[in-house]
């Protein structure tokens, strides 16, 4: 499995650790991004550093141009929503609108809200997503949005 990590790193003891299997972003499963990066040419634990440029340029272009055919969904629950997000405490709830900041409105996976899959989150942000839009135009229908700072 190729490997990317500083050659700096040192252990507790002060000695240089070997470098760590990571991937450059989390999107990418180890799995692929192992392949992809063997298949461009990365040799079994060679780092980012000691990478060429023209190397580095070939996995670019692969994870550019690597077309994935979905064939369906997980079969581990992958597909849950991401949590999180603004609290709901600094919501004006009828309207969206930040309690915090006049103007700013939220919806969707924006807000702090976990749904269990099958519908739950596509209502959840399409209602909040309907509810913020009008509240927002209509703030900028009145004299109130004039004297907002941008």
């Amino acid at each position: 499995l190729p490997v990317f990590a500083d050659d700096d790193d040192d252990d507790h003891n002060g000695s240089k650790s070997q470098a760590k299997t990571t991937t450059a972003t989390s999107a990418i499963p180890k799995r692929l991004w192992a392949a992809m990066a063997e298949r461009a040419g990365f040799e079994e634990g060679q780092t980012w550093g000691r990478a060429s440029k023209k190397l580095v340029r070939k996995l670019a272009m692969q994870i550019n141009e690597c077309d994935v055919e979905i064939t369906g969904k997980g079969t581990f629950k992958e597909e849950f929503v991401t949590a999180g997000g603004v609290s709901l405490k600094e919501i004006d709830m009828t309207t969206m609108q930040s309690k915090k900041c006049p103007g700013l409105f939220f919806c969707g996976e924006l807000i702090n809200v976990d749904g269990v899959t099958g519908g739950y989150n596509f209502l959840n942000c399409w209602s909040t997503g309907f509810v913020a839009g009008n509240s927002a135009a209509n703030l900028c229908a009145t004299d109130e949005a004039i004297g907002m700072k941008p």
